[in-house]
């Protein structure tokens, strides 16, 4: 059944799209939200690219070999030390 939804349930709706397909009814909903609500619909937008910035980091984290130089380590545990005093 399609009924019209306030900001707060689309918002939840968009945040267990990724992780289960919504039945049609709340999908249908969901929809009819975005084309009247240009927040929602922004934050559909933005939950998207949030979402493929953190796949692109965790794969690219995961296949790094790079490690720091010990010098600027050194450098970081100073400024550690002198924020820290």
């Amino acid at each position: 059944m399609l009924r019209l939804i306030n900001c707060q349930n689309a918002t939840l709706l968009l945040d267990q799209q990724p992780d289960r397909a919504l039945p049609w009814g709340p999908r249908a909903s969901l929809w009819l939200h975005l084309r009247y609500c240009p927040y929602c619909n922004r934050y559909a937008k933005q939950t998207v690219l949030i979402a493929e910035w953190a796949r692109a980091a965790a794969t690219s984290r995961a296949h790094s070999d790079a490690t720091l130089p010990e010098a600027a380590k050194e450098r970081m545990r100073a400024r550690l030390v002198e924020a820290g005093a």
